[in-house]
């Protein structure tokens, strides 16, 4: 929705943070809002209402600022809480393949996703989505032999039919056997 003020001039409404990573503390970006020449706005010409008061999990969450006096109008913007990140704890090349292990994040995770391409940049990757979070290690088979392949492991949560992804851990090369 458009915010009209007074002025007739266009209000610049940020949050301070717009994604977190799920570390178990209740999270609530401050937000600030300016005018067209950049001056803020003082707080008492909008009311700011967050959509859950437990906003500590996994998910999406809602900011509504509704304003006042010399302002008229709402705005809804968002902000996510991702899953915590895990990291590749070995690489063990197999023949045609490899076996990738990873440390277990179990708290406010669903699975895992294996990412791997024979490219540094990712490009053309194949990846393979693992539903369990208790499952800490995959298999991969039916790959070139004597082939040099980049491997990256991420976490995610579904809330609400929707998944959430943490960051990729840091990149592992392995080399497939004959």
């Amino acid at each position: 929705m458009t915010i009209k003020a007074a002025s007739s001039s266009k209000l610049s409404i940020k949050l301070s943070k717009t994604s977190y990573t799920y570390d178990k503390d209740k999270h609530k970006p401050s937000v600030t809002v300016k005018d067209s020449s950049g001056n803020k706005i003082s707080s008492k010409y909008y009311t700011i209402t967050y959509s859950n008061k437990n906003s500590k999990y996994v998910g999406k969450y809602t900011v509504k600022i509704k304003f006042k006096g010399n302002y008229s109008g709402t705005k809804t913007l968002t902000y996510t809480i991702k899953p915590k990140s895990t990291s590749i704890s070995k690489i063990t090349a197999k023949s045609k393949g490899f076996t990738v292990k990873w440390k277990k994040q179990a708290t406010q995770t669903t699975g895992y996703q294996i990412q791997y391409s024979t490219s540094k940049d990712f490009s053309n990757a194949k990846t393979v989505t693992i539903s369990k979070n208790s499952t800490t290690s995959k298999t991969i088979k039916k790959l070139k032999s004597k082939k040099k392949y980049y491997v990256r492991v991420r976490t995610y949560k579904t809330v609400d039919g929707k998944k959430y992804y943490s960051s990729w851990s840091k990149t592992q090369k392995v080399t497939t056997k004959k």
